[in-house]
This record gives structure tokens, C-alpha cells and sequence, in this order.
């Protein structure tokens, strides 16, 4: 198993989408097909991009990821991602000021790879990312604020920046 742990200078968190957000201004592509493509998600550790996570329904899985971040604060009990793109769960625990993410292979049951972050660095540098990536839809197709999910994203985030705000 791979223990990896990010000390605390200027983390980064980035969403790469399978489609482009101007993907959007095709008339012929609904909101939902960009919202539910495919996503991967990686983590700035030791100067160098990580492969995190991916997943096939992103939106869906940001959305989860948003309130198990919420709950991990307001409960400090175990959380657990489970992305349905993959044969992976990640399992994300709370211990003192970090974070721990556990890569746990179910078909090999065995955990892949560990990674620990100060918690609020990583919640900073994931609504810094969740930001971005909901101002990049909206100046690609305005009409997507009214979509479900992009509204349940934006209220995930809101939370987010309050939880950050408390430091």
C-alpha cells in the first residue's frame, strides 16, 4: 500500500472533464450529458499531480462528495465515496486536523494507496476547484443554473466556504 502524506503549502485540486465546458454551446448536447460525462479528479501531492479518483455520472458524485466533506466536519466519523465508474471505494476519515483517503479495491479487497491532508487545505483547495469549474459552466450556458444538479452543486459549495471560513 502506498502511503502518501501532503504537508501544508498551497494545495490544488483539479477536475479534468472528459468534455470541455464548451462542449455546452453545442445545441445538439444537453446539460445533462456534460454533467453526468466523465470526470478525474487529482490532487497536487509532493509538487506533482495524483490521480484521486474518476467517475462516469460526475455531478452526481460531486454533488455526494460535497456532503460527505460536510458530514466528515460536523461528525468527524468515517465517510465513504463510492465513485460506480471503478471497482474502488474511497474512504474518507477524520484524525485530529487530517484528512486520510483510503483507495479500497473491492474486487482485490485490498487498500490501493493512503493519502492524508490537513483537512481544511483540502476543503479550501476543493471549493477553489468546485468554483471554478461552476463559473466555467455558467459562461459556457447560462440556462444551467437551472438544472438540479448544478443547483445542488451550488449549494454543496456555499456549505464548503462556510466550513472554510471557520478557520
Amino acid at each position: 500500500m502506498q502511503n502518501n502524506v501532503e504537508k501544508k503549502r498551497n494545495m490544488k485540486i483539479r477536475f479534468d472533464n472528459e468534455n470541455d465546458v464548451s462542449v455546452l454551446k453545442n445545441k445538439n448536447v444537453h446539460a445533462d450529458f456534460y454533467l453526468d460525462s466523465y470526470l478525474e479528479v487529482f490532487v497536487m501531492n509532493n509538487n506533482k499531480w495524483v490521480f484521486l479518483f474518476s467517475t462516469t455520472i460526475h455531478s452526481t458524485i460531486i454533488i455526494e462528495l460535497n456532503q460527505l466533506l460536510i458530514k466528515l466536519h460536523k461528525t468527524g466519523k468515517k465517510q465513504v465515496l463510492d465513485t460506480f465508474g471503478n471497482a474502488n471505494v474511497y474512504i474518507f476519515n477524520k484524525a485530529g486536523e487530517n484528512l486520510l483517503i483510503t483507495n479500497f479495491d473491492k474486487f482485490s479487497n485490498k487498500e490501493e494507496w493512503l493519502y492524508s491532508f490537513d483537512f481544511m487545505e483540502f476543503t479550501k483547495a476543493y471549493t477553489k476547484e468546485l468554483r471554478r469549474y461552476l463559473r466555467a459552466m455558467v459562461m459556457e450556458e447560462a440556462d444551467i443554473m437551472k438544472r438540479p444538479n448544478f443547483v445542488l452543486l451550488s449549494q454543496g459549495l456555499l456549505e464548503l466556504e462556510d466550513i472554510v471560513q471557520e478557520k
